[in-house]
């Protein structure tokens, strides 16, 4: 029967212990029950583990070991995160873990308790918000573990397995009963700020009185507001003297040791007005309408008396909701002006883009399966297709799941474009990654299967004899096997057909899609021997897209894919495969800066390039999330 954490008495014991510094573990007892709440972050933390911050994580922080560290088949000796603790009755206990995984290969932790053996704590179900996990022993087919305890003290380490498997919390329990739902004891640091848009010399209120404790009292604010000053205090004042962004960061303190953090930007301008802008669609065809939209605008000082518009095609116009049409395609320089009541004009430039509405040709390589990002990749494709930007050729899978081939059929069918050709490798890959999704996507509606799927060569083989000579762009988000087998197949044909190859990869030649299955050395072949440019692109990480995908129709595989991912939640997932995909096919534009040079391979300037981008993070986002979500056309 589950018991309800309130239904314990209030703290009974705060034990700091002289090992750990300001390690405070918050103890609950009722009759012969014990709960230890320990925060992740308040263990002794060994290199590469670190403590990172987010406001969403008790406390404000969790640990994470830095990205590039895995080990699951051993216990690695560097990393480690030691506890103490003490208990005053023996008993049988296990342990909770308050944990955030994006996708199942990012799932382990390595846990010793004292002198037993280290436990594999490997497939924490996978969420993107934080949520508790039993420790199981991945060895022992996932039984929950527990352990006999005596009284007095214990050491309990824990170590990474996987990057990007993060730890916020603990709970070490003899109640074998007992499910933690909530976040659990803690404090929380919460401040607002006087003014949304501040000016240079502005004096402004910080105030942190919703700042609180589940078990006792905040008794100490400390502030530091990210220019060489700090304070101290529930409610405080500072001026900024400089133009820029500031993290303000306030830390609070109970009486019971517990500690609760929050870092805000503040972003301080002049009395200077701010023209921004948006406009939609991102691409339209000639003759078609376009709205822009100075909403965004503001003015710090005062208010914004007069909104003026240069389309840069010779045309003008007034007010801060506007609508154009061009009457070409091209590139043109649209500028806002904006005027505040001190008579202070401002301005703001940006790249339109009005498309010919003749389609790139593109064939899209991908390895759909571990990740989801493919997915997104896809729908993002079709949805470009139904602006006239793409014509997809085809789609070449490049692992080796079962379901692969149908689910790929079934998002193309799902956009009026079963026909779309959809080719396979057939040999063998080491170990094959599993998937999460494909055989839930494989149960709509489609006409294609592993067993009718044509060999992913015959299918760059056929799809590039019918296209013009370089006008084909592939776009690659997967492993290198298809392109190689093609290459070597047929080397004259890739030469002469295919205008540019776009990966999604470091230009190293290393990382996930470049190196897993053992498939490095095919990677350096094509790296080195591809007759057209390369353009690699590691953009992605932190540029969320995906969660919009609720409020798509249930029979959008799409939608279902995302859903599956993410353990039958709607969350964002990183968008490499996504950014790959923006450039291969609108180029540059205005998201990304002049391509680097490569020249790992001495093939001259030109034929192996990097991408850098330009844009922020959810301006790419926006962009991304846009074209998932483009229905079928109907």
């Amino acid at each position: 029967m589950k018991k309800s954490i309130a239904y314990f008495s209030l703290v009974l014991s705060i034990l700091v212990l002289n090992l750990l510094s300001a390690q405070t573990i918050i103890v609950k007892e009722r009759n012969s029950d014990v709960q230890l709440w320990i925060e992740a972050e308040a263990g002794d933390i060994h290199e590469p583990m670190m403590v990172h911050e987010a406001e969403a994580a008790s406390g404000g922080q969790y640990i994470e070991v830095r990205g590039g560290n895995n080990n699951i088949q051993n216990a690695p000796s560097d990393g480690h995160t030691i506890y103490q603790f003490s208990l005053k009755e023996a008993g049988i206990y296990k342990i909770w873990g308050r944990v955030k995984i994006d996708m199942s290969d990012e799932d382990a932790f390595w846990v010793k308790m004292d002198d037993e053996d280290w436990v594999k704590w490997k497939g924490i179900e996978v969420g993107c918000k934080w949520h508790w996990d039993e420790v199981h022993d991945n060895l022992r087919n996932n039984q929950v573990v527990t352990y006999n305890l005596d009284a007095g003290t214990h050491t309990l380490v824990f170590t990474y397995g996987m990057d990007q498997t993060r730890l916020d919390k603990l709970l070490i329990t003899n109640d074998l009963e007992f499910v933690p739902t909530e976040t659990g004891p803690r404090a929380a640091a919460v401040f607002s700020i006087s003014s949304a848009t501040p000016i240079v010399g502005e004096t402004l209120n910080f105030d942190g009185s919703e700042s609180f404790s589940t078990e006792g009292t905040v008794t100490s604010y400390t502030w530091n507001f990210g220019d060489g000053s700090t304070g101290s205090g529930q409610s405080v004042r500072h001026a900024f003297d400089k133009v820029g962004n500031y993290n303000v960061k306030l830390i609070v303190s109970d009486d019971k040791g517990l500690i609760g953090r929050l870092t805000k930007t503040v972003t301080v301008y002049t009395k200077d007005p701010i023209a921004r802008f948006d406009y939609s669609p991102d691409r339209s065809q000639a003759r078609g309408t376009i709205t822009f939209d100075a909403s965004p605008s503001f003015d710090p000082g005062g208010n914004i008396i007069k909104y003026r518009w240069d389309f840069g095609d010779g045309s003008r116009g007034k007010g801060p909701i506007v609508k154009h049409v061009y009457k070409s395609a091209g590139k043109y320089q649209a500028t806002l002006y904006v005027t505040d009541r001190d008579r202070n004009t401002v301005n703001m430039t940006r790249l339109i883009t009005v498309i010919t509405g003749v389609p790139k040709k593109i064939i899209y390589e991908t390895d759909m399966c571990l990740d989801v990002d493919d997915v997104g990749g896809l729908a993002m494709l079709h949805g470009l297709a139904n602006n006239d930007e793409v014509e997809l050729l085809a789609v070449c899978f490049n692992e080796v799941h079962p379901s692969g081939a149908a689910a790929i059929d079934a998002m193309n069918t799902w956009y009026g474009r079963g026909d779309i050709p959809v080719g396979i490798y057939k040999k063998d890959l080491p170990d094959p990654d599993p998937s999460d999704y494909l055989d839930v996507i494989a149960n709509f509606p489609h006409d294609l299967d592993r067993e009718t799927a044509p060999d992913a060569v015959d299918v760059y083989r056929e799809a590039l004899s019918k296209q013009a000579d370089k006008s084909v762009t592939i776009i690659s988000v997967g492993f290198i096997v298809n392109l190689c087998d093609i290459l070597k197949e047929e080397p004259d044909l890739v030469a002469q057909k295919v205008t540019e190859l776009v990966i999604m990869g470091g230009p190293g030649g290393g990382g996930f899609n470049l190196a897993r299955h053992n498939t490095r050395a095919l990677t350096e072949y094509v790296l080195k021997n591809w007759p057209s440019p390369i353009v690699f692109s590691g953009a992605g990480t932190g540029i969320f897209t995906g969660e919009g995908l609720e409020n798509s129709p249930i029979e959008n595989p799409i939608r279902e894919a995302y859903y599956q991912f993410f353990n039958s939640n709607f969350c964002g997932r990183h968008s490499w495969d996504q950014m790959t995909i923006l450039y291969g096919v609108r180029g540059i534009s205005d998201y990304f800066a002049e391509l680097e040079d490569v020249d790992r391979w001495q093939l001259g300037p030109g034929q192996r390039l990097s991408l850098r981008t330009l844009l922020m993070r959810d301006e790419y986002a926006q962009i991304i999330e846009d074209l998932m979500m483009k229905p079928p056309l109907k």
